[in-house]
């Protein structure tokens, strides 16, 4: 058990420096094209962070552990709110741009009710995630188009958490080569460690992807956000963590069910699992409301609600 405990520790850490030097070598190459350093963090870093979770759906639909590719991203987006936005905002209150909750925010709220509707059938086939990868695009239109419309204040924010990297082409060429290699490797090796660790547990592979896989890969929203909180940039900690739940759905989810239709009759996942995510999502309006701030102790009950969630999934599977 302790071999596999280390695989999958060894597969997050190589997940995130893959994640790392591919968002590098992405955004030297957009850089290169004259895309503004805004955009490059609002677009290509945002994407960024959640390339682990794309790379380790992308080999548990081709592996056939499809209760793990669901639960990674239900778990995921469950984890980027109570975890990582209630850390953040544990480390300093985070001040709430009106638009996030007029927009951003009613967007997760919807493809989370979305894939409720689209799991109810009971599995997710090709043409929903074709459908669903036709969102994402409408949605990284919609963020192209009105990014010139954020405040100058937000958009120096985004553009000192990115900056220019001046870097050849032959570096830029490498960098997302190895950050490719790398997310490939960490996925394989966490897929394959969580699978034999559901074996030996006795727990079911959505509950692994739900908890240990889900927690393992938000790590790299979990450093930007805390980081971005620690500096004082509000709206990179909370774009990032909405950013990655709309792009776990639409994208990842929406190409992993194009590989594969993936089944969503897991015991659990209909009546617990994606209605707490819908839930998580949905809480957020009026703490974010409430003084457009998201304090101190809203982050504690959200971390709480988190622990309590995980608590009664352990309490009913044993």
């Amino acid at each position: 058990m302790l071999l596999q405990l280390l695989i999958l520790a060894l597969g997050v850490a190589i997940l995130a420096v893959g994640a790392d030097l591919f968002v590098k070598g992405a955004s030297s190459v957009a850089e290169r094209f004259g895309i503004s350093q805004f955009v490059i963090g609002l677009v290509i870093v945002g994407f960024g962070t959640s390339t682990p979770e794309l790379a380790v759906n992308i080999d548990a639909a081709m592996s056939g552990s499809t209760d793990i590719a669901i639960g990674n991203v239900v778990g995921s987006n469950i984890a980027n709110i109570g975890i990582i936005l209630g850390f953040a905002a544990l480390i300093a209150p985070l001040a709430v741009q009106l638009r996030m909750v007029r927009v951003e925010l009613p967007i997760v709220i919807g493809v989370s009710f979305l894939l409720w509707g689209l799991a109810s059938k009971g599995q997710l086939v090709r043409w929903e995630g074709l459908m669903m990868l036709g969102g994402f695009a409408a949605f990284m239109l919609f963020l192209l188009k009105t990014s010139k419309d954020e405040p100058a204040a937000v958009q120096e924010e985004f553009a000192e958490e990115n900056p220019k990297t001046n870097r050849g082409m032959v570096w830029t060429i490498g960098l997302i080569v190895l950050g490719l290699a790398g997310l490939m490797g960490g996925a394989n090796l966490c897929v394959g460690a969580a699978v034999k660790l559901a074996q030996m547990w006795g727990m079911s592979e959505l509950m692994i992807g739900l908890t240990i896989v889900a927690v393992g890969t938000s790590l790299p929203e979990l450093a930007s956000s805390v980081a971005a909180a620690y500096r004082g940039n509000a709206d990179i900690a909370i774009g990032n963590v909405l950013g990655s739940n709309i792009y776990n759905i639409l994208f990842i989810l929406g190409i992993t069910s194009v590989i594969t239709p993936l089944p969503t009759t897991a015991p659990t996942l209909m009546w617990l699992d994606i209605p707490v995510m819908i839930a998580f999502a949905v809480v957020l309006a009026p703490m974010m409301l409430m003084g457009l701030k998201i304090t101190r102790w809203n982050g504690a009950l959200l971390m709480l609600g988190y622990a309590a969630y995980v608590g009664y999934m352990l309490h009913i599977s044993g």
